[in-house]
């Protein structure tokens, strides 16, 4: 019994082992639920690929590699197309280079291989107080994009690509996806490409590494789909291992056919084609800065993507792809300010680098330098560049008025942007009116809710003084009566003011303006639709200091020059060059030459006529001192240009004897304004620059005479003015606006003595006839303030019976004027002192100080004594007479005559 009820117990658990069970049934039901998720199973197996099965189609016999019109120019490509590597000197470490095969993929399924063999680690010290080391990252990414596209995946809509940070890229976006990882040295990494039409996984691209799926079939985006897709690898610092077939050095879990394997129906060959003649060519666009010449070129590349751009702003282009960042601002179209804050990017490293490489590399290019291709010199250095053997060099002039096809096209785009503005204003707009009129709906509210507030308040205070009144009427009778119909006026009037007020703040609510639902169309202007060229933004194509110091440079291609071949793009040669012509010659009539300095020849007649009149002055002054004079009738009767010697008309007497100040100024004026212009004709050396515009007179007088032209020395307020009093020097021409020499030839110094002096004269004669507008109001210019010379010694004292020895003057440097030593005589004269003590001080003086003497001459006043006067400033100082008074260490003597 015992054994039995210990076999019930053990039966009791029996029927509870269904929890202990429930395991070995929950499993049957996973196996049976199996085939229920088998599909889910075969769903992910119809997402790999099957195996390839045989074409018997001819396969492909063309050698896939790369050609050099699809590299960019700093890629090496070596060792049959197998390697690709790159330049890493001169900035180029910091660009991505990017290589496209020369066939495409248009159908079927297909694959090709990339290893990195090297992984580089460039620095440079950068020009910063801690002397930082900027690296580069090493990139790369491989995928497929169309002809004619951009080298640098990732910057353009019509690509897509993995990169080694493990991302996947369609166009400008970038995504990361789970199963994707980072990719580096050593690792072989396929790329596989599916438009087979009758695949599951038809328009899609996955990747592998070392044979192994990295990610599930990635769909093509939409505008890639139908196009032929070609092999595409950039990188950067790594050299790259690429092999497009026959066989994989890492094979796939199925069998697929790599590209040099595949069917010629399904490849497109897309290299670009070699010339005809075997020369490439180089094109030089010449055209005015600022007169469409960006536009052109944008046009002509877009029609001809085949050529490559060599230019600065294509370099900021391409460091901005690779992901270099650079402070804006500075710089022109033409020359951009690098500010990468490396040495080699700033220091215009890389752009002698690539105008040594491009030459060396067979292809298409256009040279775009707005400034050198208008200047001769600098074209001809540009052409010695470029082998004629290899290349067809050709200058496209784009000058004068454009065609009717390219304005409409500037039309359109300025049209364009000036809808831009006008929408931006009128959502500016549009924004304002929302922002009032929420701002007026909120003070609406709040007005009626205080409104609301106030007549609940009115009403229980209405409701209190009723209740009031009921128990005042019980007490009043009578009175009671009497104060409502009373205070039934006052209500009345309360309830008039409160209907008014609405009434006010309706009168204060301006309408607004209906801007409408959609913003306007903006319209060009009658000036505006004569447009030929879009207007300068910022510092438009060259910089105002570049322009002014190369304009008059600017020149048109001839035949002495090594072009193969010259090409007018809008106008004929005969109506570019007198467009030119106009052009430079209205740029030389407004533009000032700042960087013009004096000249020696310059100088050196300055200097001979600074001496010349010199010594006409000291003769002047020397016949003055005889006091011989001619009369009037005498030497009006002299023939000023007759006289052969302007030293000596008669009698030792000078041609310029009567010149006062403001003769010698009119003279001084004279020929400073006749050498300026002789001296500007003569350092400019150019023909069309023989005159000064009159905008630039005051500023090229400054420049080579150091000095402002004054005319209120004259007491004139104008520089015009100022020089019609020397109009038989100088002149300004009123209709061409430039100041001109009235002077043919000058063959001596005298003529601008005798030219003075008849003004002189014509002037006087005026002045004897009563014209007091002949008069000259001269106010010579301030003298400049002299040197202080060193200051004498402090003189002594003249003896006196009275003056002990300490009174003795202080010693200075110098010793003081022999005039100045002899002590103050006159009646009544003293000297002040401060420094002495009071009483007896050392003999020189009494209690109140000092001595007079019968005369009233006194050496000492008041209570000082001794008559110093210290502080630095050691001297005499004396009331009346003469003193001596020191300063700064020096002494000198002086006279406070009183």
């Amino acid at each position: 019994m015992p054994a039995k009820k210990k076999g019930a117990k053990v039966e009791e658990p029996v029927a509870e082992e269904k929890p202990v069970e429930k395991p070995v049934e929950e499993k049957k039901r996973k196996a049976e639920d199996a085939p229920a998720e088998e599909p889910e199973a075969k769903k992910e197996d119809t997402e790999q690929e099957k195996d390839d099965v045989g074409d018997k189609r001819s396969a492909l016999k063309n050698t896939i590699g790369f050609s050099t019109p699809d590299t960019t120019l700093n890629v090496v490509n070596t060792m049959g197309g197998k390697v690709l590597m790159s330049m890493n000197e001169g900035g180029l470490q910091y660009l991505i280079g990017g290589a496209r095969a020369n066939v495409g993929m248009k159908a079927g399924r297909y694959m090709y291989e990339v290893k990195i063999i090297e992984a580089l680690n460039p620095t440079e010290a950068a020009q910063t107080s801690k002397g930082k080391l900027y690296g580069t990252r090493q990139t790369l990414r491989i995928g497929f994009s169309v002809a004619g596209s951009p080298l640098i995946l990732g910057e353009f809509d019509d690509c897509v690509y993995f990169d080694s940070d493990g991302q996947v890229g369609t166009g400008r976006i970038k995504r990361r996806l789970p199963e994707l990882q980072k990719f580096g040295r050593d690792m072989t990494m396929t790329v596989l490409l599916n438009l087979d039409s009758s695949s599951d996984n038809a328009n899609t691209i996955s990747l592998f590494r070392e044979g192994t799926r990295l990610s599930k079939p990635f769909k093509l985006p939409e505008n890639l789909v139908g196009n032929t897709l070609i092999p595409h690898i950039c990188f950067r610092n790594v050299s790259v291992y690429v092999n497009f077939g026959p066989s994989p050095t890492k094979p796939l879990p199925f069998k697929c056919r790599m590209i040099q394997s595949a069917a010629e129906k399904d490849t497109e060959a897309v290299a670009a084609k070699a010339p005809k003649d075997g020369k490439y060519e180089v094109l030089f666009p010449i055209g005015f800065p600022d007169e469409g010449t960006f536009e052109w070129l944008d046009e002509f590349l877009e029609k001809n993507p085949g050529y490559e751009e060599l230019s600065d702003r294509k370099l900021k282009e391409w460091a901005l792809h690779s992901g270099l960042g650079t402070k804006k601002g500075g710089g022109s179209n033409d020359k951009p300010a690098f500010n990468y804050g490396m040495t080699s990017m700033d220091n215009y490293s890389l752009q002698r680098i690539v105008s040594a490489v491009a030459p060396l590399s067979a292809r298409n290019y256009v040279v775009m330098e707005v400034k050198s291709n208008l200047i001769k010199s600098e074209r001809a250095a540009a052409l010695k560049r470029f082998n004629p053997n290899t290349f067809k060099r050709v200058a496209r002039v784009v000058m004068g008025e454009p065609k009717d096809a390219f304005k409409k096209k500037v039309l359109a785009k300025f049209l364009k942007d000036k809808q831009v503005k006008v929408t931006a204003e009128w959502n500016r707009k549009k924004q304002k009116q929302l922002q009032e009129k929420k701002a007026a709906e909120k003070k609406k509210e709040a007005e009626e809710r205080r409104k609301k507030l106030a007549e609940e308040a009115a009403k229980k205070k209405a409701e209190a003084e009723a209740a009031k009144k009921a128990e005042e009427k019980k007490d009043e009778g009578e009175k009671k009566d009497e104060e409502m119909k009373e205070a039934e006026p006052k209500e009345a009037e309360k309830k008039e003011e409160k209907t008014e007020e609405p009434t006010e703040e309706k009168k204060e609510e301006a309408p607004m303006e209906d801007l409408g639902e959609e913003p306007p169309e903006a319209e060009l202007t009658e000036e505006e639709q004569k447009m030929c060229f879009l207007p300068k933004v910022g510092t438009g194509d060259l910089t105002e200091t570049v322009l002014k110091s190369s304009f008059a440079h600017f020149s048109l291609p001839d035949k002495e020059e090594e072009f193969d071949d010259i090409k007018y793009e809008w106008q004929s040669q005969a109506k570019a060059s007198e467009y030119l012509r106009t052009w430079v010659l209205e740029k030389k009539a407004t533009t000032r030459i700042d960087s013009l300095t004096p000249s020696q020849y310059f100088k050196e007649k300055l200097a001979a006529w600074t001496k010349q009149k010199l010594e006409w002055e000291t003769k002047q002054q020397s016949f003055k001192a005889t006091g011989k004079k001619k009369d009037k009738k005498e030497l009006g009767a002299i023939d000023i240009f007759a006289v052969e010697n302007i030293n000596d008309t008669g009698g030792g007497e000078p041609l310029y004897a009567n010149f006062e100040a403001q003769d010698w100024a009119l003279l001084q004026l004279r020929y400073e304004l006749h050498l300026l212009l002789d001296a500007f004709k003569h350092d400019v050396n150019d023909p069309d620059r023989e005159n000064i515009p009159e905008p630039h007179f005051a500023f090229y007088y400054s420049k080579y005479y150091a000095k402002q032209l004054n005319p209120t020395m004259f007491t004139l307020d104008s520089i015009p003015a100022l020089v019609k009093l020397v109009k038989d020097t100088a002149v300004i021409d009123e209709e061409k606006k430039v100041l001109a020499s009235a002077l043919s030839d000058v063959d001596s110094l005298d003529i601008f003595v005798k030219l003075s002096e008849e003004s002189r004269r014509e002037r006087q004669r005026r002045l004897d006839a009563g014209d007091e507008t002949a008069r000259l109001k001269y106010v010579p210019p301030a003298a400049p303030p002299k040197v202080a010379a060193p200051k004498p010694a402090a003189p002594k004292p003249a003896a006196s019976p009275a003056a002990p020895k300490a009174a003795a003057a202080p010693q200075a440097a110098t010793a003081a004027p022999k005039a100045a030593t002899a002590v103050p005589k006159a009646a009544g004269e003293v000297a002040k002192g401060t420094q002495a003590g009071k009483g007896n001080d050392k003999g020189w003086n009494n209690a109140k100080g000092g001595s007079k003497g019968d005369g009233g001459q006194s050496w000492g006043k008041g209570d000082s004594g001794q008559n110093w006067k210290g502080n630095s400033q050691q001297g005499w100082k004396g009331d009346g007479g003469q003193s001596w008074k020191g300063g700064g260490g020096g002494g000198g003597w002086q006279a406070d005559n009183k």
